[in-house]
């Protein structure tokens, strides 16, 4: 019984794979509905991501759309259908980027932005000494710290959105912490 649960599973999963493939290759060739489905199974990731840049919900939105208009007028140059997340989540993070400073805004994280978990419980006062932290690295470092600490993501994955080599990701994650680690050591957010 287990066996046929995990299998059926493992089915599951390959048949949303293959139907993403293949709702991705008919936007690719222009297919309005099918693009529109394909963002449909994607605003939760989409909302989340902007959210942690833009830290309001209209702005979050206005981000979305901006990014889903970027995304509709150029679909056809997406030149492999397996990388779309990839593709969308880097004119995402563009779009976000031009926001905040168009804005006029520096802030990419708030005390209500969830960390992810890691060994151990931090306090409400040290998540916002780190949310405010973060928002004083520079942009590369904060996008890095955003995708590996808040979206679980991989470091091959934050490179190919980057576009920048698995080593560069490497070296933005330790030198992030290192920045980190001596804003919170020399209590600059106390000033």
């Amino acid at each position: 019984m287990e066996k046929t649960m995990s299998i059926s599973y493992l089915d599951i999963d390959r048949k949303n794979e293959l139907n993403e493939i293949r709702l991705i290759k008919e936007s690719m060739k222009g297919n309005k509905e099918s693009f529109g489905i394909l963002i449909k199974n994607n605003k939760e990731y989409l909302y989340k991501m902007a959210f942690l840049y833009v830290k309001d919900e209209q702005d979050a939105l206005e981000v979305i759309h901006e990014t889903v208009y970027r995304a509709f007028l150029n679909i056809e140059k997406l030149k492999k259908a397996k990388f779309f997340n990839t593709w969308i989540t880097r004119i995402l993070i563009n779009v976000s980027i031009d926001f905040l400073k168009k804005k006029g805004k520096n802030e990419m994280l708030d005390e209500s932005t969830p960390i992810r978990k890691e060994k151990c419980e931090i306090s409400t006062e040290e998540k916002l000494d780190l949310y405010n932290a973060i928002d004083l690295l520079n942009d590369n470092y904060k996008t890095v710290i955003i995708m590996m600490y808040f979206n679980d993501m991989k470091i091959k994955d934050i490179s190919k959105v980057m576009e920048i080599p698995e080593n560069t990701v490497k070296t933005y994650l330790r030198r992030a912490k290192q920045a980190l680690g001596e804003i919170l050591k020399e209590g600059y957010l106390d000033e």
